[in-house]
């Protein structure tokens, strides 16, 4: 490009490097990055800007170089690019996945104090990130003050909070939760809700467990998502074997009733 005596812009790099980046090509975007550096020395308007900085410690954090990734983040108030509340999710992010959950607390307490405001995504990273390393009540905690900040949970953070609760064995807290989406206090539950409930009613193989699984097949009918095939068998095994055939039967009812079900269901 540069050859044809068109001149590259910062649009141009930042494009060019997040596609190094998602074809996994961590050195070349590194060097590609370097480039961009050397070539802003001269040429303003292609310096890296927050969104090439967001980009690289993102990729090197990805791919294991979170020293790296910490030390330009350090780097870009040095360089006169400030950080932005998306450069900071994406530190707390690479971090939460090294499994330094502690030190994205930090992050989050240092963006805080730097008066960025942090939104939804923030919020759902570092609750992420306390789930994965069992800090569930911390996380349940994060999630009330992120309300109380006028920060509303999507339904990506409650999936989250439903998802490890029934990893720590925690299912009635789980199933509070989803009580609290399905009222809509702050988000209806979508498919990936439900798949979450329904394969988590298998593990104590129990009547009343089969019995919810059998309650969230019928309600997320009702509410327009399909189950697909094997979950809907699998269910109606599940409930024959626990004695609950007059469940079994209303599910097989509702499969009836509507139609578009057997003709539509996802294999």
């Amino acid at each position: 490009m540069a050859e044809s005596g068109i001149t590259p812009t910062k649009t141009t790099y930042n494009i060019i490097l997040k596609g190094f980046f998602r074809a996994g090509q961590i050195q070349h975007a590194w060097n590609f990055f370097l480039q961009m550096k050397k070539r802003g020395a001269k040429d303003v308007s292609c310096k890296p800007d927050i969104v090439s900085y967001t980009t690289i410690i993102h990729g090197l954090g990805v791919a294991g170089q979170l020293d790296k990734a910490c030390k330009l983040f350090d780097e870009m108030s040095k360089e006169g690019c400030t950080q932005s509340v998306a450069t900071y999710n994406a530190l707390i992010q690479v971090i939460c996945k090294k499994g330094n959950v502690e030190e994205a607390v930090t992050v989050f307490d240092d963006m805080v104090r730097q008066d960025y405001v942090p939104n939804v995504v923030t919020y759902t990273v570092l609750i992420r990130g306390l789930c994965h390393a069992g800090k569930i009540d911390r996380a349940m905690k994060l999630m009330e003050r992120m309300k109380d900040e006028g920060c509303e949970p999507v339904v990506q953070t409650y999936n989250v909070l439903v998802r490890y609760s029934f990893e720590e064995g925690e299912i009635e807290k789980a199933l509070c939760l989803f009580e609290r989406m399905s009222k809509g206090e702050d988000c209806l539950p979508n498919q990936d809700t439900y798949n979450i409930i329904i394969s988590a009613m298998f593990v104590r193989k129990r009547a009343e467990d089969m019995a919810t699984a059998a309650r969230m097949v019928m309600e997320m009918v009702e509410r327009g998502y399909l189950p697909r095939r094997f979950m809907l068998n699998r269910v109606l095994n599940g409930l024959m074997l626990t004695g609950n055939q007059q469940i079994s039967r209303d599910l097989l009812r509702m499969q009836e009733k509507y139609r578009r079900l057997r003709r539509e269901i996802r294999l």
